[in-house]
């Protein structure tokens, strides 16, 4: 039996992401990119001014957010995304 205390946040979260089809990644992918772009205009900066590394590192972080509320909410919201799609 193992510890839940025991086990990352980060490892959870990766736990939890492999246990996902390719279409759902895709979603929150895509989801992602969406958060970020709105991130952007809040800021009032543009996709141009970025690098693709830059990009990719905001991406990147705001799919971490996403997974995370996602994995919080649980059964409820994986049961919500499947009858609505990701939000």
């Amino acid at each position: 039996m193992f510890n839940l205390k025991s086990i990352k946040p980060e490892e959870a979260i990766e736990n939890f992401v492999t246990k996902q089809t390719n279409k759902f990644k895709q979603k929150v992918r895509n989801r992602a990119i969406k958060n970020s772009e709105k991130a952007l205009i809040l800021a009032g900066r543009k996709l141009h001014d970025l690098t693709p590394d830059e990009w990719e590192f905001i991406v990147a972080e705001e799919e971490i957010l996403v997974w995370e509320k996602y994995k919080k909410g649980g059964l409820i919201s994986l049961v919500g995304i499947a009858f609505f799609g990701a939000p």
